[in-house]
């Protein structure tokens, strides 16, 4: 009789502690290889479109995919209230803040939320059709519907001072290029007093992934071919544009906009909470790697 170490299972696969067979090792070995190579497939299509697609056509996409995306448009889901990770920093960061601008306010699902909690709530959606929705969703709860419609990336400039500012659900990552990500959160400021929150969501890299790497190698080259600006290392599609960032990128950004990080979270979606310097500038101090938070 066979030692259970070395007994056989069917078609002589090894089982128990035995070494497996070489079935199982070349199929191991081919699937490593064949998911590397749908990585590889997935950032060169990325890439390629990254590099044709104009800035101009990129915005139409975006407005396409929130247009065609049901789930933005629904009662159900504007009315199911603040996520998990939104209530965490909303009672961690914003509970002295009395007027809070929300940037990025899509349906009014956070617009809502906080007015539930008792703050004095303004938005902004550079989406005709979302901001419709959400000053629908207003007017039935007997509020004022006052989500404004702006050009992209740019930011409403409402009266008086703002005690915080929230981007609404990723509408940060969507904008292009960190040059005009800073100068947007400049423009949110100079609207709010020191040391004011902001949160930000977005999602997420490790500094060391390839595929971002790729994806900017090919675009890249298109784009210099083309005699277009340069994509950046966290650029992406999914399928509109977004930026995946690290926790540095946030931290920088924030510091050349005039703020400082105060809290950094991959806990159930990728999010920040920095705090308002000096208005009207960046923070003096030259930026420095954050330590973990």
């Amino acid at each position: 009789m066979l030692a259970h170490s070395e007994k056989r299972g069917p078609r002589g696969a090894s089982s128990g502690r035995g070494q497996p067979s070489l079935v199982l090792r070349i199929y191991t070995a081919s699937w490593k290889v064949f998911r590397r190579l749908l990585v590889f497939a997935d950032a060169c299509f990325v890439g390629f479109w990254l590099g044709v697609l104009r800035r101009e056509t990129l915005h139409a996409l975006d407005a396409f995919y929130y247009d065609q995306s049901k789930m933005y448009h629904q009662e159900g889901f504007n009315r199911q209230g603040l996520f998990n990770w939104e209530q965490r920093m909303i009672e961690a960061h914003f509970q002295g803040c009395r007027r809070v601008l929300v940037g990025g306010a899509g349906g009014g699902r956070e617009m809502l939320a906080l007015r539930r909690l008792g703050h004095e709530v303004e938005g902004f959606e550079c989406n005709p059709r979302l901001a419709t929705v959400a000053n629908a969703l207003l007017r039935q709860e007997g509020a004022q519907p006052n989500v404004h419609v702006v050009p992209r990336d740019e930011c409403y400039e409402g009266t008086g001072v703002y005690d915080g500012v929230i981007v609404g659900w990723s509408a940060y990552m969507l904008i292009q290029g960190s040059e005009r990500r800073i100068a947007f959160l400049r423009r949110l400021r100079a609207q709010m007093r020191e040391q004011a929150p902001i949160l930000l969501s977005f999602y997420t890299r490790s500094g060391a992934e390839r595929r971002f790497r790729v994806i900017a190698a090919l675009a890249n080259t298109i784009r210099f071919l083309l005699r277009r600006d340069a994509v950046q290392i966290g650029d992406s599609l999914a399928p509109n544009y977004v930026h995946c960032y690290t926790r540095e990128e946030v931290a920088r950004e924030l510091h050349e906009a005039g703020f400082v990080l105060a809290q950094y979270s991959t806990e159930d979606y990728g999010h920040a909470v920095g705090y308002a310097g000096p208005c009207g500038e960046a923070l003096r101090q030259p930026f420095r790697r954050p330590s973990a938070t």
